[in-house]
């Protein structure tokens, strides 16, 4: 429950810190002085742990509309764990090694501020999570090789990401940077990757 109530707040911060800002000195309302939107595209890769502790890879799409940052992604993080046995059946024994996965497919609000060649954001939301425990002979089953699997689950997720990233002021298109993302609920986890992001970013 305390989860809940976390992304509940970083979220209700999140609306109130973005209508808080750019506020005109004589009336209260947004003061739009760019006229561009603001959009994003991300694809990261980096280290996970908690419930997997593994490889984490993602991408997401994100835009402002009023103030406000919108944000569809998807992340996958997954763990290999020791051998579980090996085929001998074939001309090349096989080894095969028990895999935990999570995907996790986030919506999310939150902020955007860009500053002086860079930008911060954070934002948090839900998404529908699936959990999977399997047998494969590779950690990301891409080579079709028959996986087992053994165990999974579908449930809600209560994700969240905060964004620091670089970008040239005159060419705005392309941002490099870092970013903290995880999730909150029985299928925790927490991660840091590195960012490669194309776009409008102010």
């Amino acid at each position: 429950m305390k989860h809940i109530y976390f992304c509940l707040s970083l979220t209700i911060f999140s609306i109130t810190g973005v209508f808080s800002q750019d506020v005109s000195p004589n009336g209260g309302f947004p003061n739009n002085t760019d006229k561009r939107s603001i959009w994003y595209a991300d694809l990261y890769a980096g280290g996970a742990f908690g419930y997997v502790d593994g490889f984490a890879a993602g991408g997401s799409i994100s835009f402002q509309q009023s103030n406000v940052l919108f944000t569809l992604g998807y992340v996958s993080d997954n763990e290999q764990s020791g051998l579980e046995y090996v085929d001998n059946s074939g001309s090349i024994p096989l080894n095969y090694y028990k895999h935990y996965r999570i995907e996790n497919i986030p919506l999310m609000i939150g902020f955007y501020h860009p500053f002086n060649g860079a930008s911060l954001s954070a934002s948090a939301g839900l998404s529908v999570l699936y959990y999977s425990e399997y047998i494969d002979v590779n950690t990301f089953s891409i080579f079709g090789s028959n996986a087992t699997e053994l165990y999974s689950k579908t449930t809600l997720g209560f994700p969240y990401e905060f964004n620091l990233k670089l970008y040239r002021k005159k060419e705005s298109d392309l941002a490099i940077g870092l970013k903290l993302f995880g999730n909150l609920g029985k299928y925790n986890y927490t991660g840091l990757a590195l960012v490669v992001s194309v776009g409008n970013y102010k």
